[in-house]
């Protein structure tokens, strides 16, 4: 019989987890081989640090465009790196 409590909803879950470590339960986890459809196709992630002010402005530029702020911020890099 299982250790882990059943749930009503996710927030219960969620609850139940965030007090819960999952090594008290490792004899309840099998181990599942995992294969995705497409490669990933990030290799390395970048954190920029923008004052408030300038992230603003990018985040106002990024709404105009249609995007978030990462994708534009991406889109410039990459147009800069062609040059």
């Amino acid at each position: 019989m299982s250790k882990i409590p059943g749930f009503k909803n996710v927030e219960e879950e969620a609850k139940f987890w965030d007090t819960h470590d999952t090594e008290e339960f490792a004899d309840e986890f099998e181990s599942v081989e995992v294969k995705f459809a497409y490669p990933l196709k990030h290799k390395w992630m970048l954190t920029l640090e923008l004052d408030e002010e300038s992230f603003n402005q990018v985040k106002k530029l990024a709404e105009g465009a249609g995007k978030e702020p990462g994708v534009l911020i991406r889109t410039w890099v990459l147009e800069h790196l062609k040059k």
